[in-house]
């Protein structure tokens, strides 16, 4: 299994990439030099913007060693890969194949994990049947990879998946090595668990995060101490990490003491909030917060 040393890591998607900038400029700019990277449907990489405005992709041998090739330039890696499966949808097997086809092609990058997401846009659908689905697509995509070093990172993403029970039932079923969680730690808590249910959760699947979702939300303290509704006031209280309840030390120590030596990625949703001159300013506070967490 691939292991990276722990590192702050930043979404591509969230990169505030301007006019005449290459995404590299921006990391180059936030002092970063890891990415987590969204791959989509058709193999495209589209947020990572090189100079030439030549879109990368991992389509192919050849896709592969070009990204290669800028990734090396830039001085810069992919700590994991994102794909946006739907896995109970109306297209759940072309979501398979696509899943297999970017794990093969994070082998060849040497990236240690993929993100799947545990979302699906078929909302009239019970827990237990995504689960179902879920449990079934991923044995799937291990038969299909033998031996690849990639890992998959199950994200705690949307009204299901959040869910306690839902989790412990999924990562019973999986018990492969290579199955774990894109542990998010700010999904947990707009899911509506209290403050001290966040940190409980964190800790209890720590054991089994390939991957890390860094984001936080300032609820007031009354709020904060109490169980909510899924996503209360998210919009009005999603935040920067340095401004968010949630304690970075600590989960920082948690994952540590667990054995994670894997990036820390940053996903910092309160960006839309503030005017686009100010959003890689949020960002280098961000970075600067996490840093200091990991000190």
């Amino acid at each position: 299994m691939a292991t990276l040393s722990a590192a702050v890591s930043i979404r591509d998607q969230i990169l505030p990439v301007a006019a005449g900038q290459s995404t590299f400029d921006v990391l180059a700019a936030l002092g970063v030099n890891s990415v987590e990277a969204l791959v989509d449907p058709l193999c495209f990489v589209p947020h990572l913007r090189p100079k030439d405005g030549v879109p990368l992709s991992v389509k192919d041998d050849a896709s592969i060693e070009r990204l290669r090739g800028v990734l090396r330039e830039h001085h810069v890696r992919i700590s994991a890969i994102l794909i946006a499966t739907d896995f109970s949808g109306d297209h759940a097997d072309s979501h398979v194949n696509w899943a297999v086809n970017i794990i093969q092609a994070a082998a060849k990058l040497g990236v240690p994990v993929v993100r799947i997401d545990t979302w699906t846009s078929k909302r009239e659908l019970s827990a237990a049947h995504v689960k179902q689905n879920l449990i079934t697509r991923v044995r799937q995509l291990l038969q299909r990879t033998p031996g690849a070093a990639v890992d998959l990172g199950l994200e705690n993403h949307g009204p299901i998946s959040n869910d306690e029970s839902f989790l412990d039932d999924v990562l019973a079923a999986l018990s492969d090595p290579r199955v774990g969680l894109t542990l998010d730690t700010g999904n947990f808590y707009w899911y509506g668990y209290p403050l001290p249910d966040v940190c409980r959760l964190i800790e209890k699947y720590a054991p089994r995060a390939k991957h890390t979702h860094i984001k936080s939300i300032n609820y007031p303290p009354a709020i904060a101490a109490v169980r909510r509704e899924i996503g209360h006031e998210y919009k009005q209280c999603c935040s920067p990490l340095h401004e968010g309840n949630l304690d970075l030390k600590r989960i920082v120590a948690i994952l540590r003491a667990a054995g994670y030596q894997r990036d820390y990625c940053i996903e910092d949703e309160s960006l839309f909030k503030v005017p686009d001159a100010d959003k890689l300013n949020v960002l280098r506070l961000d970075v600067k917060a996490l840093r200091e967490a990991l000190a």
